[in-house]
């Protein structure tokens, strides 16, 4: 084969690696070489492969300029540069130093409404915060834009140059990948950005296709969408002012942040040195006041703590109010945290000053036959009105509403009609604080003040009684042990479960040890028995050590057997027990004020009771317990708002109130309401959503115990040992 022409050489290139090989292994030996030297040596990309000695062998040769072609052609396929130059140096200038400028130039089709004034005024924060440092906290409503604006400030800081490692923080795992590509779908909505800054052009490429490599100018590039480490790594470009950035997204309860570092080609160590906090709880962590402090202390210790010694991080938090004193609350106030510039932005600036109209406007969205007919009637009737119903009514934002409404301010006076406690929080951001009409409310940081300063374990010289309570669920039982002393004063002595979870925080829903992993290839009724007997020997059959170093026992031990699957497992297990003389299954009943009070159950002359909403049911086999749950929770809550070192007043164990926090959690699970049926007032206790009350269910039925032994308050009559009366055939008893 003689010279190829320019056409043969262009197809040749364009053929595939397999192609290729194929078309090479083809051709005569006394043509390959020729047509090998004219691929490889007249282009600068196809370099010439080494020199191979004649004397090797056919085949050997051969593969050597084949893979020497074919990575030219990969290297090749791999360049993109040069990159084009800045399409409009002046208009990038000009953003350079101005965060909402850069927005409203690049990112048009995302602000496409007029600015809201807390948005302006978010903007301006966040660009003094990038520039100079400091930490701010905005709250705003859900659908204000913050996170938008908090990732477009965050890729203005890093293309300009502003910072170099951000950490986007997230409130899940899953919650900071959804930041990553919200970072690069805002990149890629936006070609004017990329004109103006080409630099950003392998990073944007690199998020397409991500397996594919890069190179500019014949150097290969590094660049990572998402690296090992799932950050987000910006292309070394010489002169670029992103270059070598990274962008970091993390969970806030992410474990392994400590130490975030990367070192840079010039051998520089870059630490974080912008963190952005993005909706970083979760409705459930909102609730949770011990979940918001681990949240809280995450924040302040693991994150703030990131930047290098001797430099300042700066900090940027997004949020909204969900619950009072949630996360967002306590980063607002500068009271809990001085260093934070909080700043709240409610919906509605100011009330309207027809209320009157706005009452009627709220009493038709309830007319009509549906929900749809009923908004119509009611906007009807502010299209009618609306001169008279908008007078000293003020908005944030005109913008804030739904199509089919006539004002925002309709849109807000509407939410505020039908939901007001969503109104107060999410659209005011004012955190909704429970109505304590009961006086039992219990709070967390008070009950975390409220130590015996006795060692967990070791029982109080004064406690005259002790009880014990199981609480059970399919994969894990909740126990307790509490002492009492006559005057119901008490102790919670220690608590726990088991299997032991092995970690001082852990919800029902993230269990690291099942009482189903125990018994591998038993039945969850061997391996649930099973359980109780491991857990009522620990309880019952060692000896509890007092202040003094005597050896006390439990005096009663109670178990819930309230949940139809396991009654009948737990009422085998007792009867069964060598302990069931010191054992009372016990059920608890929800009792409406006003009806058939628990302790009028029995029979009177068979079974016990003292009058304190409490039954011991003594005709049935096992015996059993029932008692009204409403009134013993009510009990235990006042025990627990007595002043300490009162009499009836109820301690935790030990010094660190940090070593309860797990337990409090369950302790301010419920809320009481006061209740009136049928014209009879009274209290009951409901859940909160999403929280754990296991413990709390343990302290009650303790205390309930106590009563069955005979502790009272000062006028109450006290359980008595009954004494059983009896006449001998042929007697009369005077």
């Amino acid at each position: 084969m003689g010279v190829l022409t320019p056409d043969e050489l262009r197809f040749i290139r364009s053929l595939n690696e397999s192609e290729l090989a194929e078309f090479l292994t083809s051709l005569p030996a006394d043509s390959l070489d020729s047509v090998v030297e004219q691929i490889t040596g007249t282009d600068e990309h196809w370099p010439v492969a080494e020199t191979v000695d004649p004397v090797q062998n056919f085949a050997e040769n051969r593969s050597a300029r084949n893979a020497a072609a074919i990575n030219a052609k990969t290297a090749a396929a791999q360049e993109i540069g040069p990159l084009p130059p800045v399409a409009n140096p002046e208009r990038r200038e000009r953003c350079r130093g101005n965060n909402l400028l850069f927005a409203e130039t690049y990112f048009a089709r995302t602000f496409y409404l007029p600015w809201a004034s807390y948005q302006r005024s978010m903007m301006d924060a966040f660009q003094s915060v990038i520039l100079n440092g400091g930490r701010e906290c905005h709250s705003v409503r859900r659908g204000g834009l913050k996170s938008t604006c908090a990732r477009v400030s965050t890729l203005w800081a890093v293309a300009n140059g502003h910072r170099r490692f951000p950490v986007l923080v997230g409130a899940t795992d899953d919650k900071s990948s959804e930041h990553r590509e919200n970072f690069f779908a805002l990149l890629a909505s936006s070609p004017t950005l990329i004109d103006d800054y080409p630099e950003l052009l392998p990073l944007l490429l690199k998020w397409r296709q991500p397996k594919k490599q890069y190179r500019l100018d014949g150097r290969l590039l590094i660049v990572h969408a998402k690296d090992t480490r799932g950050r987000i790594v910006f292309p070394d470009i010489a002169g670029a002012p992103c270059s070598e950035a990274h962008i970091a997204p993390y969970s806030v309860n992410a474990t392994d942040v400590s130490g975030l570092s990367f070192v840079r080609s010039d051998g520089v160590t870059i630490r974080p040195d912008l963190l952005v906090f993005d909706d970083v709880q979760t409705p459930q962590s909102a609730k949770s006041p011990l979940m918001t402090d681990e949240r809280e202390e995450a924040i302040t210790k693991t994150f703030l703590g990131l930047a290098g010694l001797g430099e300042k991080i700066a900090a940027i938090m997004v949020a909204t109010v969900r619950e009072h004193q949630d996360l967002t609350e306590r980063f607002l106030s500068r009271e809990r945290h001085p260093d934070w510039n909080g700043r709240k932005y409610p919906s509605l600036l100011k009330m309207p000053e027809r209320m009157d109209l706005w009452n009627a406007n709220a009493a038709r969205l309830g007319m009509g036959a549906t929900p749809e007919e009923g908004k119509r009637l009611a906007t009807e009737h502010y299209s009618a009105n609306r001169a008279e119903m908008d007078k000293g009514g003020e908005v944030a934002w005109e913008f804030d509403k739904l199509p089919d409404e006539l004002s925002s301010l309709q849109s807000l006076m509407t939410t505020r009609a039908l939901d007001p406690a969503f109104f107060r929080c999410e659209i005011q951001q004012e955190g909704l604080i429970p109505a304590n009409t009961s006086g039992l409310r219990l709070d967390a940081q008070m009950l975390l003040q409220r130590l015996s300063h006795v060692p967990r374990g070791v029982v109080p010289d004064q406690a005259g009684y002790l009880t014990a309570f199981i609480d059970s669920s399919d994969e894990v039982l909740w126990w307790m042990v509490c002492g009492w002393a006559k005057d119901f004063s008490g102790w919670v002595i220690d608590y726990g479960t088991w299997p032991d979870q092995g970690r001082p925080t852990f919800y029902k829903s993230d269990l690291g040890a099942k009482i189903s992993d125990q018994m591998p290839g038993a039945s969850w009724e061997e391996a649930f028995v099973s359980a109780h007997n491991i857990l009522e020997n620990h309880i019952l059959s060692n000896d509890w050590q007092t202040e003094s170093g005597h050896a006390k026992s439990i005096d009663l031990l109670c178990k819930d057997w309230s949940d139809g699957g396991q009654k009948p497992r737990i009422q085998s297990q007792i009867m069964a027990s060598a302990n069931r003389s010191r054992i009372r299954p016990t059920k608890a009943w929800r009792i409406k004020p006003g009806k058939k009070p628990v302790h009028l159950f029995g029979e009177p002359n068979r079974d016990r009771q003292n009058g304190m909403q409490w039954v011991e049911i003594r005709r049935d086999n096992p015996v059993h317990v029932h008692f009204d749950s409403n009134t013993w929770k009510s009990h235990a809550a006042r025990r627990l708002l007595t002043t300490v070192g009162a009499p009836s007043a109820l301690t935790l164990p030990g010094d660190d109130p940090q070593n309860h926090r797990l337990l409090v959690e369950h302790l301010t699970a419920e809320q009481p309401k006061s209740l009136a049926y049928e014209g009879v007032p009274g209290i009951v206790w409901e859940l909160i959503p999403s929280r754990d009350n296991d413990w709390w269910d343990c302290l009650v039925g303790c205390a309930m115990a106590a009563s069955i032994l005979g502790c009272g308050l000062a006028g109450e009559s006290a359980a008595k040992k009954e004494v059983r009366k009896f006449q001998l055939p042929g007697r009369s008893r005077a």
